[in-house]
């Protein structure tokens, strides 16, 4: 998913990307809104749960709702830890974002957050869905 500039599509890094391609739950996509430019999100499963032949549904078209049941819409973003003041780079839940449909607080319910800050462990609160190793 290489774009010609990091301007073009809001929240993607060129650096970072790699990383999000290689994760076996995760799926990136770009939606844009009201004709502005297209924001990066991830599509995030617990591991273990992405549906098997997935890609290739989406591929030809005959992918369904049913398909993103178990997954969380997540934006990366800076993350600052409220106890250690790390400064790290996160996916975290966009929990209002209507993008995969109905069934959004069924699946944030199900969801596995990261529930401690990489760095000073102590727990965090908030939609962390995963955190970005240091690069």
């Amino acid at each position: 998913m290489p774009f010609e500039s990091v301007g073009e599509v809001r929240n993607y890094f060129h650096w970072e990307d790699p990383y999000w391609a290689s994760r076996e739950n995760v799926r990136r996509v770009t939606a844009r809104f009201f004709g502005r430019a297209p924001v990066y999100y991830l599509v995030h499963w617990n591991e273990g749960a992405l549906p098997a032949d997935l890609d290739a549904r989406v591929a030809d078209g005959t992918v369904c709702a049913a398909d993103f049941e178990g997954a969380v819409l997540a934006e990366p973003t800076n993350y600052t830890c409220l106890f250690c003041d790390a400064q790290l780079r996160a996916a975290v839940v966009d929990g209002a974002n209507p993008i995969l449909g109905k069934g959004r607080a069924a699946r944030l319910r199900a969801h596995t957050f990261v529930r401690k800050c990489p760095v000073c462990h102590h727990e965090i609160a908030g939609g962390v869905v995963e955190f970005l190793p240091p690069l």
